[in-house]
């Protein structure tokens, strides 16, 4: 995830472009970047760090300041690591470019470049566009059908801008990453979201997947993916500031939430090929390795610790290893026996999880492979470890964490899908149904969100909760019990279904409603429904989250169909909404909730 913002118009470009860069940086904060169109072609000026240390170069520098036409970029680093070198805007001898989202075909476009004299200076997916556009202009092409070929040629999720030393206008491309434009007297805007320009116009233009735009001072032309003119509707809307930093939302959580499916996309499109392969770059040094590994341990805290409870059956049926899923807190104090061939593995968003470092320092001096998952670079966790596989969910705000759970769920799915193909399985048709999730996901949201808020409209007055699940629903309903503890300050307890008999059944009455996680497809499904009854018998009530209604239910969140294996990514959706709108009637903090910090660095 990260933030573009593009001004056309009579008014100096240089300070909207700051500002719009400012408002966003919650976006991401690895590095930021300016290009201005002046009288002496592009200038260009960016820098690892944040906005302010563009801020203070750029004082320093002898930049044109009265520039009317330019792009800015905040980066959230996905390919090559956070510095000044592959910080946006990419520029070639004729063109600057800024990108939000991930190329899956850049390295088919980069050995096309290569072939042709084009040689790459960065580590990212997003040059690989801006010399490809160059490659056109030196075909002969002018700057609009020269954006608009290499544009064609894109497979992934985009939103782009660019600018030429020959013209005065703005191209920009829009699919499966946010992009608006913001429109005045004289006077165009482009962002990644409403927050960058709310200070200069209220009135906006949503575009399309597929969509291509022409931006020219208070002038802009839209065609669709078929280069055919078309006219978007803008809308006007009345938001603050801080409203519009969470996207309409009245909160930052819900927003993550929403955004679930594009942490997934984002972390996934760029490592699985069209058949289906998953590539794993940060990880072809230890091809030989990974084909003997005999057992794998993960350690993490927390959502953490669930997404590694989530994955660890795909990990044992595809790697055909033991897999061991610890709790880092515990796991410090203990010696644990590693086998000779052991895969270690640490699981933190922040990538600062003091229980979970000190473990992966333990294991590093056994001399243990490791592996880290964060969503951080350079983080302390990215840092010790042998390697490293970023999540890409982009920063997440609120405490709670519930996008990076989805995305640290996915790498896991990769590893799996990956270290099973090193020894001799064929995972190719799972990789594809990978690559369909960030939709299921979307559809997940949409579909059971109205029903979720009903829900907690209705128990929002219960003081304790009891969750259960088996199989893949088990950990899910871990998770489920500790989204509702995090946010509404409600008592709530997660079990494996079969164990409600052995002490957890006397927690149930009337007063305590169970929440019921079940998939038709499980193998103990009808043992799922009659825990149902025994509960019924009691007086419970209960919440079913299933994608099969029941009339033992009182009420139930009717999942959409997916894969039995891949349930974890779409049923924990509704148990997060209920978590927030649960707190949400109650009134809570919910972004940042009592005694809880985003980031955990002490015992």
């Amino acid at each position: 995830m990260c933030g573009i913002v593009g001004y056309s118009g009579d008014k100096k470009a240089l300070p909207i472009l700051l500002e719009g860069l400012k408002s966003l940086e919650y976006r991401g904060y690895d590095s930021a970047g300016i290009s201005l169109k002046t009288q002496n072609g592009i200038q260009t000026i960016k820098t690892k760090g944040k906005i302010i240390d563009l801020i203070t170069l750029i004082t320093e520098s002898k930049i044109d300041t009265s520039a009317t036409v330019g792009i800015g970029h905040t980066r959230w680093a996905t390919h090559g690591m956070p510095n000044t070198k592959n910080a946006h805007p990419h520029t070639t001898e004729n063109v600057a470019l800024v990108h939000n989202g991930i190329i899956e075909n850049y390295r088919e476009i980069e050995a096309f470049l290569k072939s042709k004299g084009f040689k790459k200076q960065t580590d990212t997916d997003t040059e690989t566009i801006a010399i490809l556009v160059e490659f056109y202009l030196k075909e002969g092409m002018g700057f609009k059908d020269a954006f608009v070929e290499a544009v064609k040629r894109l497979k992934g999720s985009f939103a782009i801008a660019s600018i030429s030393e020959t013209d005065d206008y703005i191209m920009i491309a829009k699919h499966e990453s946010p992009l608006v434009i913001g429109v005045s007297n004289g006077e165009t805007f482009i962002a990644s979201d409403v927050t960058a320009l709310i200070e200069y116009t209220n009135e906006f233009i949503f575009l399309n997947d597929g969509d291509i735009a022409i931006i020219n001072k208070g002038d802009f032309e839209i065609f669709d993916a078929n280069l055919n003119r078309v006219k978007r509707n803008t809308e006007k809307i009345e938001w603050s500031k801080e409203k519009a930093q969470k996207g309409g939302y009245k909160h930052f959580m819900i927003k993550e939430i929403a955004e679930e499916d594009e942490a997934v996309r984002n972390t996934i499109q760029s490592r699985i090929d069209e058949d289906g392969n998953v590539i794993l770059d940060e990880l072809k040094a230890e091809t030989d390795f990974l084909k003997n590994i005999d057992r794998i341990t993960i350690v993490a805290c927390g959502t953490s610790y669930y997404a590694g409870l989530s994955a660890k059956p795909i990990l044992e049926k595809y790697t055909g290893v033991k897999v061991d899923v610890e709790i880092g807190s515990e796991f410090r104090y203990y010696d644990y026996i590693y086998s000779k061939n052991n895969l270690f593995i640490a699981i933190s968003q922040s990538g600062e999880t003091a229980d979970t470092k000190e473990p992966l320092k333990m294991a590093r001096d056994k001399g243990i492979k490791t592996v880290s998952i964060v969503n951080v670079k350079e983080s302390a966790i990215a840092r010790i470890s042998d390697h490293c596989i970023y999540t890409l969910a982009g920063p997440e705000i609120s405490v709670a964490s519930t996008k990076a759970f989805v995305s640290q769920l996915a790498v896991l799915y990769l590893l799996a899908f990956y270290i099973g193909s090193l020894k001799g399985k064929d995972t190719r048709d799972k990789a594809k149904y990978l690559l369909k999730i960030p939709s299921k996901i979307k559809e997940a949201f949409e579909l059971t969100e109205p029903k979720t808020k009903q829900i907690a409209k209705d128990y929002h007055i219960y003081k304790n909760f009891l969750y259960l699940g088996r199989g893949l629903n088990y950990p899910i309903a871990l998770e489920g019990a500790l989204k509702l503890k995090e946010i509404s300050y409600i008592h709530a307890e997660g079990y494996p279904a079969g164990e409600m008999k052995h002490g957890p059944i006397a927690l149930i009455d009337e007063k305590t409603p169970t929440v019921i996680v079940a998939h038709s497809l499980e193998p103990l499904y009808s043992k799922s429904l009659s825990n149902c009854e025994e509960i019924k018998s009691r007086m419970g009530k209960i919440i079913l989250i299933s994608d099969k209604v029941s009339p033992l239910a009182d009420e139930t969140v009717k999942m959409p169909e997916i894969d039995y294996e891949f349930l974890p990514f779409t049923f924990v959706v509704p148990l997060q909404l209920l978590a927030y709108y649960i707190a949400l009637f109650l009134g809570n903090d919910i972004d940042q909730p009592r005694n809880l910090a985003k980031s955990v660095t002490v015992e």
